[in-house]
Parts: structure tokens; sequence; C-alpha cells
């Protein structure tokens, strides 16, 4: 099951409004795992 601010980070990630920091931050904050970071990070932009 994906953490619950998942697809919010997912839809910044597509519309550029996230960075790759950014996420590292939500990793290490709990919000989302380093699998999903790794996932967001995968979709194109």
């Amino acid at each position: 099951m994906a953490s619950r601010l998942f697809n919010y980070f997912l839809m910044c990630w597509i519309n550029g409004t996230v960075t790759e920091q950014q996420l590292e931050t939500a990793v290490a904050k709990g919000y989302i795992t380093q699998e999903e970071k790794e996932n967001i990070l995968a979709t194109p932009r």
C-alpha cells in the first residue's frame, strides 16, 4: 500500500514543483519510502 503522500509527491514531480532533494527530505521525515522515491524519480516529467 502506498504512503498517504505518495500520489501528492508523484503529481508534484510530474508538474516540476518538487526536486529530488525535497523527495529525499520526504523520505527522511517518513512521508514516503525510499522505494516510493525511486518510483517517483523513474517517472518522466
